[in-house]
């Protein structure tokens, strides 16, 4: 959590300039119990406890002439009634900042990204298992015009990678960006990239220090009813101790509103990728609802991997009945292949959050989510499902009330252990 206090310090800096101050915060701050009836997630010897939960999750954007700012976090503390774990503090944070220093010419950007993930993922994720995971960027953009269509785009980043407990995820790294972008029309551009990486970990005995280059092409459209990107190159990765890969870049993403209450959305990736780069994208693991700080479910280290993802989602909106679902497919690779790690696999999950109004403000509805884990190198499977009801009320404009119900089940191949746990959790929660 070392560096999410810089993002603090950049907020504060920003909003101090001329012209700047345009804020507007919204929050929700919950009171929650938590009764488990398997809180250490034990295959054999199960523990009944109960947690205290104070809970708050907020949200700060900036859209002043001069700043753009995007801060949305989530904090509570766990407060465990029984003595079986702790009192913990948990939180994420994931906020971008730009600063316009002379509009359309300089800028600079500041961005944070605070999670929190298990260590292993074989592993339940209960205290000892899980750690906070933080990923800072900072830097310069440079703007300038090379034609009447034609814009140039040059970018310095610096980053800084931290976990609690996995050392090896520690690193600095500086970035170069050359970018030209082409306005074809006013609904859609045609860029060109190449990018240049740094790479330097702290812990030179288990990581390797690398040179990242990439040179891409992307085309994004966006028009009345669907929206869609796409990007085509190659990447190729100079590793200081000895040896080269490279591969292709390919992404591509579309989203579709097909009626004023249906949204399909996809996206397929192809490409060499690490853990500091995908929490770099912030963001988390779908939301359920059913309480707590979403864990994020990527492996924590230093090693590069080689990526392809494809995922799905589908929302739909009435008055009285709605659905937010999302599917995905994943494969990932090493290029190291440390026993410690051993995290080759491919991932199918899936997960959705039904709800209907059975009264003006009163909701029913049902969650569950499934994740399926094969492990390549020993050729396990592990398999997680997580479901449950709840019913939530409105009570006021600012307060309500909700209660869950879920069951937590873990089907664990060899050498990790299967579980299952039931779980109340009823909250009270006030928002701005």
């Amino acid at each position: 959590m070392r560096t999410v206090f810089r993002l603090t310090v950049a907020s504060l800096l920003i909003a101090a300039c001329p012209d700047a101050f345009a804020l507007r915060l919204d929050y929700t701050v919950e009171l929650g119990l938590l009764r488990s009836d398997n809180i250490t997630l034990s295959p054999t010897d199960p523990i009944d406890e109960t947690v205290l939960i104070p809970h708050l999750d907020f949200s700060l954007v900036e859209s002043g002439s001069n700043v753009q700012a995007a801060v949305t976090g989530v904090l509570e503390y766990r407060n465990y009634l029984d003595g079986t774990f702790g009192s913990e503090f948990r939180g994420t944070l994931n906020g971008n900042i730009n600063w316009d220093i002379v509009p359309e010419r300089f800028a600079w950007t500041f961005a944070d990204h605070l999670g929190l993930y298990p260590i292993s993922l074989r592993d339940p994720d209960v205290p000892g298992n899980l750690q906070q995971t933080n990923v800072f960027t900072t830097g310069p953009t440079l703007r300038f015009r090379v034609g009447p269509t034609v814009q140039g785009q040059t970018e310095l980043r610096w980053i800084d990678s931290y976990a609690e407990e996995t050392g090896a995820f520690d690193s600095r790294r500086l970035g170069l960006a050359q970018r030209f972008q082409w306005q074809l029309a006013p609904t859609r551009r045609l860029n060109a990239n190449l990018e240049v990486q740094d790479i330097d970990f702290d812990d030179d005995l288990v990581a390797r220090d690398y040179r990242r280059h990439a040179a891409y092409l992307d085309y994004d459209a966006t028009l009345a009813h669907l929206d869609f990107g796409v990007a085509l190159g190659y990447t190729r990765l100079d590793f200081d101790a000895g040896g080269d890969v490279s591969g292709p870049l390919a992404r591509a993403s579309l989203d579709w509103r097909a009626s004023e209450r249906s949204t399909f959305g996809m996206a397929f990736a192809w490409q060499y990728s690490d853990a500091v780069s995908a929490l770099a994208v912030g963001g988390s693991a779908f939301d359920l609802g059913l309480g707590g700080i979403d864990i994020g479910g990527e492996a924590i280290g230093a090693d590069v991997y080689r990526e392809r993802r494809l995922e799905g989602n589908y929302l739909y909106q009435s008055t009285r009945f709605n659905i937010a679902s999302t599917v995905h497919a994943a494969r990932f690779r090493y290029e190291q292949e440390a026993v410690v790690l051993a995290a080759d696999r491919n991932e199918i999950g899936a997960g959705i959050n039904v709800g209907y109004l059975l009264r003006p403000l009163l909701t029913l509805g049902a969650t569950a989510e499934a994740l399926r884990r094969r492990y390549v190198d020993d050729g396990v499977t592990d398999r997680d499902y997580r479901y449950g009801i709840y019913l939530s009320q409105q009570l006021s404009r600012h307060w309500r009330w909700r209660i869950d119900l879920s069951r937590n089940e873990r089907h664990a191949g060899t050498g990790a252990d299967s579980f299952d746990e039931n779980a109340a959790y009823l909250r009270f929660a006030y928002t701005r």
